[in-house]
């Protein structure tokens, strides 16, 4: 029973970290001055403002 609350948990935190992660990927611009790539638009779901 341990273990499958631990998975449950760790797929959360998981989850959690991704969502940070893309949030902070949407709010960005790149680097890159000559080239950036158009973000998907799942991404937008992402951002500050809409």
């Amino acid at each position: 029973m341990a273990k499958k609350n631990f998975g449950k948990q760790a797929a959360k935190g998981v989850a959690a970290a991704l969502d940070t992660v893309l949030r902070a990927d949407a709010n960005s611009t790149s680097c890159i001055v000559v080239y950036q790539p158009k973000a998907p638009k799942e991404l937008a779901r992402y951002k500050k403002s809409k």
